[in-house]
């Protein structure tokens, strides 16, 4: 499945992945840091992902890991990504820049 298209459960899910968190239902039910501002804000901060509007596309985000998280091609430059809030947007990004453009 492309990163691009990963939300709600399954954003979360990849989210909990990277961040060495054992997915469960529990943690689906725990952990959302793709609605959570307290827990994705936190990643966004120490991973220094760049959010940004994009209001010619109506009102969605895009964002982008640079600085202190490598890709998987070992560069700290990862994709835009885009998505309809800066939350999915940045964890979308995250996710991106740990495992990929696409995830199983």
């Amino acid at each position: 499945m492309k990163v691009s298209d990963l939300a709600g459960s399954q954003l979360d899910f990849w989210v909990a992945k990277a961040e060495g968190v054992e997915a469960s239902v529990d943690t689906h039910l725990k952990f959302m840091p793709s609605t959570d501002w307290a827990q994705g804000g936190p990643i966004i901060d120490r991973e220094g992902i760049q959010i940004a509007p994009m209001p010619a596309k109506g009102g969605a985000w895009c964002a982008v890991s640079i600085g202190r998280l490598p890709n998987r091609a070992g560069s700290s430059n990862g994709a835009w990504v885009e998505g309809p809030t800066p939350l999915i947007a940045a964890m979308r990004a995250y996710v991106r820049a740990k495992f990929g453009p696409e995830v199983e």
